[in-house]
C-alpha cells in the first residue's frame, strides 16, 4: 500500500514537473513570426507612408515561421530563406544573399543603399 502511494506520487511529481518546464520554454521568435508589410520609408531624412511610393503591387515583405525559416518577396519575387532572431535584429539568409534588420519594439527596419543614399523600409507585421 505504502510503494504504491509512493509510486503515485512520483508520477505526479513528474507529471506537474514536466508541466512546469513545458511553461517556461522561451520561444525566442515568436515576436516576429508572422506576416510583415512594410509601413513607411525613410529617404534621405524624409519618412514617407510606402503607399507613396506607388509600388504596391510589386510585392514587398517578409514572412517568418517558427521553425526559423521565410519566405522575402522583393519586387515581386518570392524567395525561401532562413533567419535568426537576436531580440534587437534579425539575420536573413537567402539566396546567397544576406540582409539585417533591425527590430525594436515591433517595428522592423531594412536599411538599403542606393547611389551612396541610404533608405530604410519600416515594417510592421499583419498577420501572425
Amino acid at each position: 500500500m505504502m510503494k504504491k502511494a509512493t509510486v503515485v506520487l512520483l508520477m505526479l511529481v513528474c507529471a506537474l514537473t514536466a508541466l512546469l518546464m513545458s511553461g517556461c520554454s522561451d520561444d525566442n521568435n515568436s515576436a516576429i513570426v508572422g506576416e510583415w508589410a512594410p509601413s513607411t520609408v525613410s529617404i534621405g531624412g524624409t519618412t514617407i507612408a510606402y503607399s507613396e511610393l506607388n509600388t504596391e503591387n510589386k510585392g514587398f515583405g517578409f514572412h517568418f515561421y517558427a521553425d526559423g525559416k521565410c519566405k522575402i518577396i522583393i519586387g515581386g519575387v518570392t524567395n525561401d530563406g532562413t533567419y535568426t532572431f537576436n531580440e534587437t535584429s534579425v539575420d536573413v539568409q537567402y539566396a546567397g544573399k544576406s540582409q539585417k534588420l533591425s527590430y525594436e519594439r515591433g517595428i522592423l527596419t531594412l536599411k538599403l543603399s542606393y547611389h551612396n543614399e541610404t533608405t530604410s523600409y519600416m515594417f510592421t507585421k499583419v498577420t501572425a
